[in-house]
C-alpha cells in the first residue's frame, strides 16, 4: 500500500520554531498566523484533542503556536498506526474564530479525496480553564461543497461565564439563482441541527450586473452580525440569526478601481476586524520588487452604511526603514543600500512582497510574505509598522507546500484560549526544537517516505519533558 500518496514530502516534516522575539519570549500568545495546511505528525501537548472520522478511525489534532512573524501550525495524526494511511491529503483550515477552528479532512477509503463529498469536517474547540480541548465531526445534511467557501464562525462566548455556556454557529453563504440572492446555511452547536433560508439585497442592488464573490467571513460586533467579504468589491452584511435582508458595504472607490480580478486576492488584500474596526490592507505592485505600495483603510464595524472609509496609512517600499533595531534582520538575504539622499541604509528593494496579513493586535502592523522570486520555496514574513514606516521583525516561512503565491496562513485568536487541562501541570512555554530521529528509523511500525522523521511528543504526566523530546509548546 502506498503511504502518504497525496502528501507533499514537506508535510511530514513539521518545522522547529526557533524564532522568538526577546520581548515576547515569556509573554502569552494572544493570536497567531496559522498555516492552513496540516502537518502529518504525532505531536501531543495541552492543545491535543481526539475525534473519529466517518470511517471510525481515531485522529488527533495538535496546535503549535508562536507569536508572529513566526507562522504557527497544526498537526494531524492517527494514534492507530494501521489507519494513518486513511488520511488522504493534508487536512486544511476552512474557518477560525475565537476558540473554534473548522477543519476539513480527506479520506482514502471514500473515493477521490479531492471531492468535497469525500471529506469530513471537524470542529476543534480550545478547552479554556479546566476544560480539555475537543474535536467533533460535523454532521452535515447539505452538500459538503457548500461548506468549503464563505464559511464563518458566529461565536457567543462570554469570558465571564462558565465554559459550558459557550455556543457557536457554523455559517455558510452560497450563491443562489440571482446575483443579489444567497442561500444561508447555519449549524447550531447546541441544537446540533442545520437551518437554511434565502437572504437577499434590497431593491437598489437587484440588477443583473451585481457581482459578489465572497472568500472570507468576519464577525461584526455583538449579536448575529456577520460580514461575507469579497476582497475586491466589498462586504455583504447579514444578521444570520434573525434576518433575511442583506446590507452591502462597498470598499472605497479607489480600492474598487484597483481591482485585480484575474489574481488571487491573497496576493494583494486582507480584511479583518480589530478592536471594533474593519481594517483593509491593499498592496499594489506586488510583483514589482522595486515599486510596491501599501495602504490601510478602516471604518467602525458596527456603524451605519453611511460612514465613510478612512485611509489611515500609505507607504511605498522606499519609505520603510530597515535598521539595526529590526529584529532578526540577519534572516533576510543581503538587501540593497539606498543612497539616493546621500545616506546609506538598508531597504526592501529586490524582494517580492505579497500575502499582506493584518495584525489582530491594535498596533497597525501588517505582515507581508517576501520572496526573492515568487516561485521560491523559501520565504520570509516581514512585520511592517504602517504608522511609523519601519520593519519591526523578520520571520522565516517554509513555502515548500505553496505553489507560487497562494493562501498559506490565516489569522486566529485561538492561542488566547489555550490553557492547561486537568491532570497536566504548568502552561505553555517558549519554543524548543523538535528532536530529529535517524532518517531511516520507523515510527509506530511505519516507514516514513521523507528524508527526516521526527520523534513523537508524549503526554506529560506532571514532569518536565526536558530538552530531549521538547515540542514547540512544552509542558512543565
Amino acid at each position: 500500500m502506498a503511504i502518504f500518496k497525496n502528501f507533499s514530502d514537506a508535510s511530514l516534516r513539521p518545522p522547529a520554531h526557533d524564532h522568538q522575539p526577546p520581548a515576547k519570549a515569556s509573554a502569552p500568545v494572544t493570536w497567531a498566523m496559522l498555516d492552513i495546511k496540516a502537518y502529518i505528525a504525532d505531536r501531543r501537548n495541552a492543545t491535543t484533542a481526539f475525534g473519529r472520522t466517518s470511517n471510525g478511525a481515531e485522529i488527533q489534532v495538535t496546535f503549535c503556536t508562536a507569536p508572529p512573524p513566526a507562522v504557527s501550525y497544526f498537526c494531524v495524526w492517527c494514534p492507530e498506526p494501521s489507519r494513518v494511511t486513511e488520511i488522504a491529503t493534508e487536512p486544511k483550515i476552512i474557518a477560525a474564530e475565537a476558540d473554534v477552528v473548522v477543519l476539513s479532512l480527506g479520506l482514502t477509503s471514500s473515493g477521490s479525496c479531492f471531492d468535497h463529498g469525500n471529506r469530513d469536517i471537524f470542529i476543534y474547540k480550545a478547552g479554556g480553564g479546566e476544560k480539555r480541548p475537543s474535536l467533533n465531526r460535523l454532521v452535515c445534511r447539505c452538500h459538503h461543497s457548500e461548506l468549503f467557501h464563505n464559511v464563518g464562525i458566529l461565536h457567543h462566548r462570554n469570558d465571564d461565564s462558565s465554559p459550558d455556556d459557550d455556543q457557536y454557529h457554523v455559517v455558510g453563504l452560497n450563491p443562489s439563482e440571482f446575483p443579489w440572492q444567497f442561500e444561508l446555511h447555519i449549524s447550531n452547536s447546541k441544537a446540533e441541527h442545520w437551518s437554511h433560508r434565502t437572504v437577499s439585497l434590497d431593491q437598489q442592488h437587484r440588477r443583473s450586473e451585481f457581482r459578489h464573490s465572497a472568500s472570507k467571513v468576519i464577525m461584526l460586533g455583538e449579536g448575529g452580525l456577520m460580514g461575507f467579504v469579497d476582497p475586491w468589491r466589498g462586504i455583504l452584511v447579514c444578521d444570520v440569526l434573525y434576518s433575511t435582508h442583506l446590507n452591502y458595504l462597498p470598499f472605497p472607490l479607489s480600492l474598487r478601481h484597483n481591482m485585480k480580478l484575474h489574481l488571487d486576492p491573497v496576493i494583494a488584500r486582507d480584511i479583518a476586524v480589530v478592536k471594533g474596526r474593519i481594517k483593509v490592507v491593499d498592496l499594489s505592485g506586488a510583483f514589482v520588487s522595486s515599486g510596491w505600495k501599501a495602504t490601510m483603510w478602516s471604518r467602525t464595524a458596527a456603524s451605519s452604511q453611511e460612514e465613510e472609509w478612512s485611509m489611515d496609512f500609505a507607504l511605498q517600499i522606499r519609505d520603510v526603514l530597515v535598521d539595526s533595531n529590526t529584529l532578526h534582520l540577519e534572516l533576510l538575504p543581503e538587501l540593497k543600500d539606498d543612497v539616493g539622499n546621500g545616506t546609506s541604509r538598508k531597504n526592501l528593494e529586490g524582494l517580492h512582497l505579497t500575502h499582506p496579513t493584518l495584525s489582530l493586535d491594535d498596533d497597525d502592523i501588517v505582515y507581508f510574505m517576501a520572496k526573492v522570486d515568487p516561485w521560491d520555496k523559501r520565504a520570509w514574513v516581514l512585520a511592517v509598522d504602517m504608522r511609523n514606516k519601519k520593519l519591526r521583525d523578520v520571520g522565516v516561512f517554509r513555502a515548500e507546500r505553496t505553489h507560487g503565491i497562494a493562501l498559506s496562513y490565516t489569522q486566529s485568536r485561538i492561542p488566547k484560549y489555550f490553557s492547561t487541562a486537568p491532570g497536566v501541570k504548568g502552561g505553555l512555554k517558549r519554543p524548543r526544537k523538535f528532536l530529529l530521529e535517524n532518517p531511516r528509523k520507523k515510527r509506530s511500525g511505519i516507514q516514513l517516505t521523507d528524508d527526516i522523521a521526527y520523534a513523537p511528543m508524549q503526554h506529560d504526566n506532571q514532569s518536565s519533558t526536558g530538552d530531549e523530546d521538547g515540542d514547540y509548546m512544552d509542558l512543565d
